[in-house]
């Protein structure tokens, strides 16, 4: 006789169903290829409709083939390890009119329509969009019931998404690599050919004068701008490729030390001011720090109007916090832009620069758990300020 389906044993068991299918989709949530969402599907398929016989069969140009297979519908296959070879549908068979529909359906199978000798009766298909169709197929003569149906509807639904998500990660995968390899070769390369520019520029220099003079300098500041803007998008090329972010401790001297050494030749008409030394402090950062202090070094001399350049550097170690300012003597920035210089393509009022450095800054100080500020500089310029998490011993 059969079950009530209000009866407190069916409840159980409705209950079971529902508690495994909540776990089966917490696996898929989790799967990190499409072979170990296939697999998930078939398993769980199996398990809350108590179906012996569940596959997962690829969508291809010709039809279907079975993917992933139950473990009791292994037996009844001659090549278990890749039933693909052997259960297959082409186009216009009645499986291939299951998965066309893109409805999940209840049928009785007769035995010249199985593609494996099972003894298979009763089933469910559930067809996933381009990926595929799921099965799940008993040995009960009676037809799978609405609740069963409802059932493989949902696992469905999860194991479509997961298919989706899958593909989408691989395709950003995909993209991340071909960034990767787009900025190494562009970065080598240009940086060789903008590095023999400057050398023969400099070469030039001795033999000429007067105007000739002044087009050797302006291929010399070109390539060096060129240069710059090549190293300021190749880090924000890594900042865009970062899903997790990690920090270290960073000796902060050394770093910036290093920086305003290289500003201070590349921009010898401009006047670089530093206290007699650094505080002997590690700040929470990583091996971008030195392009957030460049970038600003640079901004703060690139785009100041006065005859003599001058850039003062100051650092207060604060305890828990550093400070880093950086004060030119440039025309300022009005107070409605101050933020807005920090936005991804905005610029300084005088900048024809493409507005990526303060963006960059910004990316990184805010990754560092840090803060960064403008403010007006006193009689004129501005002041840009880096506040950045003192490493701890624990760091």
């Amino acid at each position: 006789m059969g079950l009530n389906s209000d009866s407190p044993t069916c409840q159980a068991a409705g209950n079971d169903q529902i508690g495994e299918l909540y776990v089966a989709t917490r696996r898929l949530m989790t799967a990190e290829d499409r072979s170990e969402a296939v697999t998930t599907a078939v398993e769980t398929a199996t398990a809350i409709l108590d179906f012996p016989f569940s596959a997962f069969w690829e969508a291809t140009d010709s039809g279907l083939k079975a993917e992933a297979i139950s473990d009791p519908l292994r037996e009844h296959v001659e090549v278990p390890d890749d039933p693909g070879q052997v259960m297959r549908h082409g186009r216009g068979s009645w499986l291939w009119d299951h998965y066309e529909s893109n409805e999940t359906q209840r049928v009785l199978v007769e035995e010249d329509k199985a593609a494996s000798d099972a003894p298979l009766h009763g089933g469910i298909t559930v067809p996933l969009g381009e990926y595929g169709l799921l099965t799940a197929g008993t040995d009960d003569r009676a037809e799978p019931t609405e609740r069963e149906t409802q059932l493989a509807d949902i696992l469905g639904k999860n194991v479509l998404s997961t298919l989706e998500r899958i593909e989408r990660e691989r395709e950003l995968k995909r993209q991340r690599d071909n960034l990767d390899l787009l900025n190494q070769i562009v970065r080598h390369d240009l940086t060789n050919h903008l590095q023999t520019i400057s050398g023969r520029a400099e070469l030039l220099r001795d033999q000429c004068s007067g105007d000739a003079l002044e087009h050797v300098d302006g291929i010399q500041e070109s390539s060096q701008a060129a240069a710059e803007l090549l190293e300021t998008a190749g880090n924000l090329a890594t900042v865009m490729r970062q899903t997790d972010w990690e920090t270290e401790p960073v000796a902060l001297e050394p770093v910036l030390s290093s920086v305003i050494e290289d500003i201070t030749a590349t921009y010898s008409d401009a006047q670089v001011t530093v206290p007699d030394e650094f505080p002997a402090v590690r700040v929470q950062a990583d091996e971008l720090l030195s392009s957030v202090f460049r970038n600003i070094l640079t901004n703060a001399i690139q785009h100041n109007d006065s005859a003599m350049p001058s850039v003062v550097v100051d650092v207060t170690d604060d305890g828990d916090v550093v400070h880093v300012s950086v004060a030119d003597n440039g025309p300022g920035i009005p107070d409605e832009q101050k933020q807005a210089v920090f936005e991804r393509g905005e610029k300084r009022p005088d900048s024809d620069g493409t507005g990526v450095g303060l963006y960059l800054v910004r990316t990184l100080v805010d990754a560092y758990g840090g803060d960064v500020w403008v403010e007006d500089n006193e009689p004129t310029g501005t002041v840009v300020g880096v506040t950045l998490l003192t490493a701890t011993d624990g760091s």
